[in-house]
């Protein structure tokens, strides 16, 4: 095979056998020769026309018989009047069907065509397209028996009509159309006879395979809707099946259906036992198991009363219920499968996904079954559920039953998770220490000797974590806070500098001052403590850490946070609450809630990731309320409609190897690189005066008129 590709293509025409065969040596360093064709174009290039064409290209082209098919267009008698001139079907096969023929004036509009291109600034493509139209009008032309191309046969040309007549009528070789060209009325839309879908058929494909189903649909008049004339199943033609499909066992006593649209968007009939329109085939090993299947069981004697009085509350053992068959559970009444049935809709109108609603149920169909649904369900048994079968779901039950007053809420659960997360810290003091802390937190709640607003629990969980370390190791050698002198202070904030000392320093006042003010304390050991406080410039971030940020992130919703964050400025708060509606793709803008409203004017990359995320957001949850622009599978499924939570935002930039706050600091500062003027800045990112100077100072340190300390 080297030794043809390379040397000796010509046996290829003729195959004797005992050519000779030159031998090659391997040399270190020398490249032997390839069977690889060397022409062969890169990828994404077009093919170099200087390089040779390959072997196989040359044998094919010296093994190639001129093509000129006499049924095209055969030429005619120059000057012979026709009768009447047919409409052709002309194809792009025709062209290569008369690739040699030998048509007169061919050359000299080619060259036409080649100048008009190159007038135009069009590609080689255009020309040779047109090139190939003109060969066919021409053949027309001579098949015609006349001297000019008529302007009827440009009407014939499967493209590139407007450039052939271009080149014809400069070449003077058009003659003009001598009737008026011919009008192919639209085919109109219409509806199927049997089901009156819009489409394009008299029939559609669905009634089409209904009507030709031998023994199964009889023709006749249906006697839900009234239809003549359409092929029936038990009296009900098929567009009555597919509106109790969809509407459920209530619909069979309406009169009238549903239209919906033909071709791929008309909805089918699933086949399935029990649906309408398809009726299950006899099985017999469903029959037998059937028959081997254990009788419907009892009631659940342990079903909840509300009007018996509860001795004690006890929590639920469902360990009996993490192991074995559902189907083991009792029967459920009607109150409790109305109930269920409830539950399913819901479901499906909020658009979840498959495994999560039948799991959903399934957990609603173990409280229900040993239960009931006649009395509130305690939270606590609800909650327990899960942890004792994997898959279960609690939360979504737990939303669906409160809204309807079968829930009896857990008071260990009332209390805000911060406040009991600040319960739990405290208990680990000793008691003297403990209840200074709490006087402390009271305080800060607002509840203390002198009222003002109340500081809420996150925070002050705050100021407890920047506390804890320091009040553990002062409560192993003092008693109360009252002996913490100005000295032990000092030492603990010697032992975080920084950013740290600072957040301790002010958790430690808030403290101190709270004891002071109930005289808990008599003096404030912080009041003459200071640190100083140097300011802190943005910092800009390595090109290399920045470069393919968008296209590293996962997802269509990461990357349009990451191109708000890296583009537009807007921070993780801000980000998190936007709303839908705040969002006008048609204009291009976004809308941020602030104090002031900002509008972001988006740019192309931008638009094109918002886009994206709206068809993934429509595709994944087509029904949700959430009005937020970001959602995700947890806050879709709650009904309070929560905004995504922090986590989310954190996991989206986690895997960059950056934070939102860095990003953004980062692009302000690239902006003030680029630009002296604060306005500017405050008009980009609506950002206040006092922001928008330090970025200008950080940029431009020049224009400050004093040094940063």
């Amino acid at each position: 095979m080297q030794v043809i590709r390379t040397f000796d293509a010509e046996w290829i025409a003729d195959p004797v056998a005992g050519r000779p065969c030159q031998l090659a040596l391997i040399l270190p360093g020398v490249r032997p020769p390839t069977s690889q064709p060397i022409d062969r174009p890169q990828k994404g290039r077009p093919r170099d026309a200087s390089r040779p064409r390959s072997w196989l290209d040359r044998q094919r082209i010296e093994t190639a018989e001129p093509s000129d098919d006499p049924c095209v267009c055969p030429p005619a008698v120059c000057g012979q009047l026709l009768l009447f001139r047919p409409r052709r079907q002309l194809a792009q096969e025709h062209v290569r069907r008369i690739r040699d023929r030998d048509l007169a004036d061919y050359d000299h509009l080619q060259a036409i065509a080649v100048a008009k291109a190159a007038e135009l600034g069009f590609s080689k493509a255009w020309w040779r397209a047109a090139c190939w139209m003109i060969r066919l009008a021409l053949a027309v032309r001579d098949a015609d028996g006349e001297d000019l191309v008529a302007e009827e046969v440009l009407d014939d040309l499967p493209r590139s009509q407007t450039a052939v007549a271009d080149i014809l009528r400069e070449a003077g070789l058009l003659r003009p159309r001598r009737r008026r060209r011919p009008v192919i009325p639209p085919k109109p839309h219409r509806s199927c006879r049997h089901c009156d879908c819009w489409g394009f058929r008299s029939v559609c494909s669905g009634c089409n395979s209904w009507s030709t189903w031998p023994g199964r649909h009889p023709v006749g008049d249906c006697r839900r809707c009234g239809r003549r004339g359409v092929p029936l199943l038990d009296g009900i033609c098929r567009a009555c099946c597919l509106h109790i499909d969809h509407r459920g066992p209530k619909a069979r006593k309406e009169t009238w259906t549903q239209l919906w649209f033909g071709g791929d968007l008309a909805p089918r009939l699933a086949i399935r036992p029990g649906a309408p329109g398809y009726p299950a085939p006899p099985d017999k090993a469903r029959q037998r198991a059937a028959a081997a299947r254990p009788p419907t069981p009892p009631f659940s004697p342990h079903l909840v009363n509300p009007a018996q009085t509860v001795l004690f509350d006890a929590r639920r053992d469902w360990t009996c219920i993490a192991v074995g068959e559902l189907d083991l559970l009792p029967f459920i009444t009607p109150g409790a499968e109305a109930l269920l049935d409830g539950f399913r809709d819901q479901a499906i109108r909020q658009g979840w996904d498959e495994q999560v609603r039948r799991l959903a149920a399934r957990s609603l169909r173990i409280l229900l079954a040993r239960i009931g649904a006649d009395a509130p369900i305690h939270e606590a048994d609800i909650r327990s559920l899960p942890a004792d079968r994997p898959g279960t779901s609690a939360r979504r039950i737990l939303q669906f039953l409160t809204r309807r007053g079968l829930v009896i809420p857990d008071p260990a659960r009332q209390v805000d998770i911060h406040h009991r997360a600040i319960d739990q810290r405290i208990q680990n003091f000793p008691e003297p220490i403990a209840d200074e802390l709490r006087r402390w937190v009271l305080v800060l709640r607002g509840e203390g000797r002198r009222g003002h607003p109340a500081m809420p629990f996150e925070t002050i969980r705050k100021y407890l974590g920047y506390l804890y370390p320091v009040l553990t190791a002062w409560a192993a050698r003092v008693t109360s806070l009252r002996e913490i002198t100005k000295n032990d202070v000092q030492d603990a904030l010697k032992q975080r500098p920084g950013s740290t000392g600072r957040d301790l320093l002010s958790a430690l006042r808030s403290l101190f001052q709270a004891l002071k003010q109930e005289r808990v304390i008599f003096r404030d050991p912080t009041r003459s403590v200071s640190l100083s406080t140097p300011e802190r410039l943005p910092v800009p971030i390595p090109t290399d850490r920045l470069r393919g940020l968008i296209d590293r992130a996962n997802g269509p919703m990461a990357k349009l946070v990451v191109a708000l964050v890296a583009i537009h400025g807007l921070g993780r708060r801000e980000t998190r609450y936007l709303l839908l509606t705040d969002l006008d793709l048609s204009h291009g803008r976004l809308t941020v809630q602030r104090d002031l409203k900002h509008t972001v004017y988006l740019d192309e990359l931008t638009h094109t990731l918002a886009a994206d995320w709206l068809r993934e957001r429509h595709r994944r949850w087509p029904l949700t309320a959430n009005p937020y622009l970001l959602v995700s599978k947890q806050t879709v499924a709650d009904d309070r409609l929560p905004p995504v939570s922090t986590m989310v935002i954190n996991d989206i930039f986690r895997p960059l190897g950056l934070s939102p706050s860095k990003l953004r600091q980062d692009r302000i500062l690239d902006e003030a690189r680029h630009t002296a003027d604060p306005v500017h800045l405050m008009r980009v990112f609506g950002i206040a005066a006092e922001t928008a100077m330090k970025y200008i100072y950080a940029a431009h340190p020049e224009r400050r008129s004093a040094l940063p300390r």
